[in-house]
């Protein structure tokens, strides 16, 4: 059987922003893996000292191309590197660079964003929008391009609760081109400074500058073969290349590894609300399925139709919800051990802001700082007060979209999986509800394990041994407490009483 997708992609240039995020790689892995792409020209800024080509190479090496560069595949042969930044005006791209995307590149994947909840206005705005409008722009221009792949969010529109695959631009109040002309009249400090007035229903920046970028396409892109990809919280990948691959500390993932090592013991969490959790190589076969279809679709560009949206979350069919979610650490903890661990791997979900606060300061303020006082005496530095901090503000930032009941509805999605031939089916595989989520989050906790523990097999023994002392180590501090409470309950009961 022949693929349609792959066969499309066959000798295609495809220019990528945001190519070395979590999700960036993933994609690009995926494209040269089962693809013969000519080239993937990949936007790229010098950073932390190192050049354009520096940094490309450290991408190439990254576990995730093992599987790639062992089938005889050198990353490097059909990757080009574009000096750029989506920070700076027309995406900081040369003249020279700008005739060479125009005449050669035939599909355009934007991936670049900035991800933090609370960036600054006035930033958030030139990164997630006018990043997007100067990329439509050049867009326009492109001679040969059949297909344009926006990556926006499934949290971008998050004040409403039931979000359909159609836009919510008329929530805004104003659009993408006006906010960054007043952005750019108002300046770094006013703008920001008006960021709770211009992002007053939204719950920060991101998904308010993420919602602005939706209208850039509506607004500005329509005239292009485009298409908007909303994934909603993009985790480890599933299968494909490896299996729990992670690239970052970050959101849902990086919350369970803190309590893998013991550190963790409170969220405010409505445990049985759904985890949207999307896996990255799902993401990833939808993505390219998009460009595909994309490209594939002039019909809507003849009847000037609004460009497609595909929504990607978790699916009715197939439920995960948060307890299983982030409980998964007990069914596993043994099997998945840290020897990072500080103590017994456990986390109590609380739905009551007070309540919350007051476990906060019983299970994460007194120890943090009996611990930092130990350190002191020692002549070490304070550690875990700083630690908390750190988890409290990320644990926050996911607050809303935890305890805030989303439904996504997915036609679009649904449909074009339904259109594939049973041979894409097989390659690009975005079917959520073909997940075993028992078997995923299994190979999430191994992933968090060997790419953000850096801990190989070998140091299994010794974490399982640390894990069963902790355990007994942690119910005889229970069995303590509960001990001198019920003491204490009783010496005032027969105060009160007697």
């Amino acid at each position: 059987m022949s693929s349609d997708i792959t066969s499309f992609y066959r000798n295609k240039t495809v220019f990528v922003t945001g190519g070395t995020g979590f999700m960036g790689i993933v994609y690009i892995e995926k494209l040269l893996r089962v693809t013969e792409v000519k080239r993937i020209y990949i936007l790229l800024r010098p950073k932390g000292g190192k050049s354009i080509e520096d940094r490309l190479s450290s991408l190439c090496q990254n576990a995730l191309f093992d599987k790639l560069r062992n089938s005889g595949v050198t990353p490097m042969d059909r990757i080009q590197p574009i000096s750029g930044d989506c920070n700076l005006v027309n995406l900081g791209i040369s003249e020279d660079d700008r005739k060479l995307l125009i005449k050669d590149v035939n599909v355009v994947v934007h991936l670049a964003a900035t991800v933090r909840f609370h960036e600054p206005l006035h930033k958030a705005v030139a990164i997630n929008v006018r990043a997007t409008l100067d990329l439509i722009h050049l867009a326009k221009e492109m001679k040969n391009l059949q297909a344009f792949v926006h990556v926006s969010s499934a949290f971008a529109n998050c004040i409403m609760q039931s979000i359909d695959e159609k836009y919510y631009t008329h929530k805004l109040g104003i659009s993408s081109v006006k906010m960054c002309e007043l952005s750019q009249t108002l300046g770094v400090e006013t703008t920001n400074k008006l960021a709770n007035v211009l992002c007053e229903a939204y719950p920060n920046t991101y998904t308010y500058t993420k919602s602005l970028a939706e209208e850039a396409v509506l607004s500005e892109g329509r005239s292009l073969p485009i298409s908007i990809f909303r994934p909603a919280i993009v985790i480890q990948t599933y299968n494909e290349p490896l299996s729990g691959w992670i690239g970052n500390y970050y959101g849902p993932s990086a919350a369970l590894y803190a309590v893998g090592c013991g550190v963790l013991r409170v969220m405010m969490m409505k445990s049985h609300h759904r985890a949207h959790l999307v896996p990255a190589d799902c993401c990833a076969s939808l993505m390219l399925a998009i460009g595909w279809e994309t490209a594939n679709s002039t019909q809507r560009q003849k009847l000037d139709m609004a460009p497609p949206i595909y929504n990607y979350a978790n699916d009715d069919e197939n439920p995960l919800n948060w307890k299983q979610y982030m409980t998964a650490i007990a069914d596993f903890g043994d099997q998945v051990a840290l020897t990072k661990m500080l103590w017994f791997p456990f986390l109590i979900t609380v739905g009551q802001k007070w309540l919350y606060y007051v476990l906060t300061f019983f299970y994460h303020t007194i120890p943090g700082y009996l611990i930092d006082f130990v350190l002191v005496l020692k002549g070490k530095k304070k550690r875990l007060t700083k630690l908390y901090r750190s988890i409290h503000r990320q644990t926050g930032a996911m607050e809303y979209f935890i305890i805030t009941e989303f439904k996504f509805t997915m036609d679009n999605t649904k449909a074009l999986w339904n259109s594939l031939s049973a041979k894409d089916k097989e390659i690009f595989n975005f079917d959520l509800r073909l997940i075993n989520w028992k078997e995923y989050l299994q190979y999430s906790l191994w992933g968090m394990r060997l790419y953000l523990g850096r801990e190989g097999p070998d140091t299994l023994p010794r974490a399982q041994i640390m894990h069963r002392r902790f355990k007994i180590l942690h119910y005889f501090v229970q069995v303590v407490f509960c001990g001198l409470f019920i003491s204490l309950l009783w010496a005032i009961l027969k105060r009160v009483l007697l």
